[in-house]
């Protein structure tokens, strides 16, 4: 059973030809969004707590999929992202997609039963690589065959990239999920800095926060996807608020409300 929902009052499940639906896929979860295109708000968020156990993940889908009462409906559109530690960037000058593999395992070890995909990114102009186990890319794809398929790093560097055009000066940006955390660095519309680290505490963030990369040491106001979403969540009466804040909790989803 679902651990979490969030719905809007005007969720139709009749009406889903009209709605884009994102999926989101992890270690520990497996969680969608549906956002309705003709009044342009998301009308639902659905969470399924996972094992945590990589080899079951495919299995763990199917059991999903054939119990969704929303997973097999048709849709407008369709997104997998796929939140996962490991990833790399290439510059598109460099990038040779038969040596993709490659490029890959110059920063990370890549497991025989997992395969290189690609994401072309928009800013910087680059690809990002990242694995995927072979029976979870081909359970996705059966489930959802129409679907693009996508790293959380692209909406995750796409929505800085917007966000860093907004402002002066450098743009610094922290994406903390379960057991590691991206840290991304933007000035004058250029990527500084992207990389990715393993946390125990707090305090593993903090260390690396200030002195890793392009910027170190810098004092610059830090944007953290951690504890609570900024998007709009839905407005039904299933929305949770937190005791006293009045905000909805939305850790972990940031890239299920990012629209690329």
């Amino acid at each position: 059973m679902h651990e979490r929902e969030l719905f809007d009052e005007t969720l139709d499940i009749n009406s889903t030809n009209n709605y884009d639906i994102s999926i989101q896929v992890s270690l520990n979860g497996f969680s969608f969004s549906l956002l309705d295109t003709l009044r342009n708000r998301f009308v639902m968020l659905r969470e399924y707590t996972l094992n945590g156990r990589e080899p079951e993940l495919s299995s763990q889908l199917k059991d999903i999929s054939d119990k969704d009462e929303f997973i097999g409906k048709p849709y407008r559109k369709y997104r997998v992202i796929f939140s996962f530690e490991r990833s790399t960037i290439v510059p598109s000058a460099l990038y040779d997609p038969a040596l993709k593999d490659e490029y890959f395992t110059l920063n990370h070890i890549l497991p025989p039963e997992s395969v290189v995909s690609n994401n072309k990114l928009p800013e910087p102009d680059a690809y990002l690589l990242f694995d995927l186990r072979s029976d979870l890319l081909d359970e996705v794809c059966r489930i959802f065959p129409e679907a693009t398929l996508s790293h959380q790093a692209r909406p995750l560097l796409f929505d800085s990239f917007i966000s860093a055009g907004k402002q002066t000066g450098r743009y610094l940006r922290a994406n903390i999920e379960d057991s590691y955390f991206n840290i991304i660095a933007i000035s004058g519309k250029k990527l500084e800095f992207y990389n990715t680290f393993r946390y125990r505490n707090s305090s593993d963030i903090l260390y690396f926060y200030p002195y890793q990369g392009a910027f170190r040491p810098v004092r610059a106001p830090l944007k953290a996807d951690f504890l609570f979403r900024e998007q709009r969540p839905p407005q039904g009466s299933q929305a949770k608020r937190d005791a006293g804040t009045g905000r909805v909790s939305f850790a972990g989803f940031c890239s299920l409300f990012v629209r690329t």
